[in-house]
């Protein structure tokens, strides 16, 4: 995948926004693997400040998968 001029999102989508776009197209187990994709591109690139808005959302995406069931936490 080429990385693209505007490929640069974290300005204009909040970590949260695009971990909720990513659960609701493709999924849990597939959106977590889609930003841990994102972080090593952004590293193997030298690119840490997107490196950093995709861990912010993977780390987002692991919350939910670890909490406990009976966890009032909900997602919005």
């Amino acid at each position: 995948m080429a990385i693209q001029k505007d490929d640069d999102i974290s300005n204009e989508m909040s970590a949260s926004d695009m971990a909720v776009a990513l659960v609701r197209a493709c999924g849990w187990s597939r959106a977590r693997k889609k930003a841990h994709t994102h972080v090593m591109r952004c590293i193997e690139t030298d690119r840490t400040g997107e490196a950093a808005f995709w861990m912010a959302v993977r780390n987002i995406l692991d919350h939910p998968m670890n909490a406990d069931p009976e966890e009032n936490d909900l997602i919005h």
